[in-house]
């Protein structure tokens, strides 16, 4: 309910910008100078960061506030918009990238200008298990941050319906709780931190409409699962998965595949040079819309 009412205030204050927009021969300048509507992409990266609080912030089409770094906008990227709030700063680009390399791309460009990346300790590696096939970051992954004294520059992009991806640069110009300023972080490790538990994005267009889940029996075996909905056949969303669990050091045992079922066995030695086993499988039932994908990890 309260995200329903946080999303709500923030499409309320985006129909505000739009009206300032329409009439903006009585307003100042640069905002007569902005298109009546506010282009969707802008719209969808911007709500995912200001949903609840957009009231009093001031937002662009198009173009940047003038007090920005201007490494922040490299040339032949595609401005889409900008929303300044307190001290935040969060600028949107279209770009022909991908989200990974879009971010990969802009980040040198930061390192290059004086950036630097998070103190110690480093970064906590990527979540492991089913995550979307456009994932980049987020709780419990690599954060895409970089600092410059107690000022930190926060990197997401995702997917473009019309192509390439949308890639989002937020920007706080300091604050007591920085990203930046060392924390001390937590030392105890639960089994499943031991695990050789690959990270297993999903096939590009397969959207995950069952999230994920872990069940675990004692300290030796975890099952990861997702539910995904897809057009590729079930022995077509194995392979995708098979792939990366080759890069991630799984060696293939056994497969099988029939219509509405496919499975391939793995084989891996962790840190510890303990041996883990692997079932990756796929399961989609008659005339189902969604698929069931789990791995399931059983350490001897």
């Amino acid at each position: 309910m309260f995200t329903t009412i946080r999303r709500s205030i923030a499409l309320a204050g985006f129909a505000v910008a739009v009206a300032g927009a329409r009439s903006g021969a009585q307003g100042p300048p640069s905002r007569s100078a902005q298109p009546d509507l506010i282009p969707r992409d802008l719209v969808l990266a911007l709500i995912s960061y200001g949903a609840g609080t957009a009231g009093g912030a001031d937002l662009r089409v198009g173009t940047v506030p003038n007090d920005i770094p201007p490494e922040f906008v490299p040339p032949g990227l595609e401005v889409l918009g900008s929303m300044t709030q307190f001290e935040n700063v969060i600028i949107v680009f279209g770009t022909r990238e991908p989200p990974d390399s879009a971010i990969g791309t802009m980040e040198s460009r930061l390192l290059a200008a004086g950036w630097t990346r998070p103190p110690a300790p480093a970064p906590r590696q990527m979540p492991r298990g089913f995550v979307a096939a456009d994932f980049t970051g987020g709780m419990g992954g690599t954060p895409n941050f970089v600092c410059r004294g107690s000022e930190t520059v926060n990197l997401t992009s995702m997917y473009r319906s019309s192509g390439g991806s949308i890639l989002k640069l937020s920007f706080n110009r300091g604050a007591r709780f920085s990203a930046c300023r060392q924390r001390d972080e937590p030392t105890y490790r639960s089994p499943y931190d031991e695990a050789p538990v690959p990270t297993l994005r999903a096939p590009a267009g397969a959207m995950t409409t069952g999230g994920g889940g872990m069940s675990s029996s004692g300290n030796n075996q975890f099952t990861l699962s997702t539910q995904l909905s897809t057009r590729l056949k079930p022995a077509e969303v194995v392979a995708h998965y098979d792939t990366q669990m080759r890069a991630a050091g799984w060696t293939p045992v056994g497969d099988g595949s029939l219509d509405f079922l496919s499975a391939r066995t793995y084989q891996k030695k962790d840190e510890n040079a303990r041996t883990w086993s692997a079932t990756l499988y796929s399961i989609k039932a008659p005339d189902a819309l969604e698929q069931d994908v789990g791995l399931r990890l059983s350490r001897r």
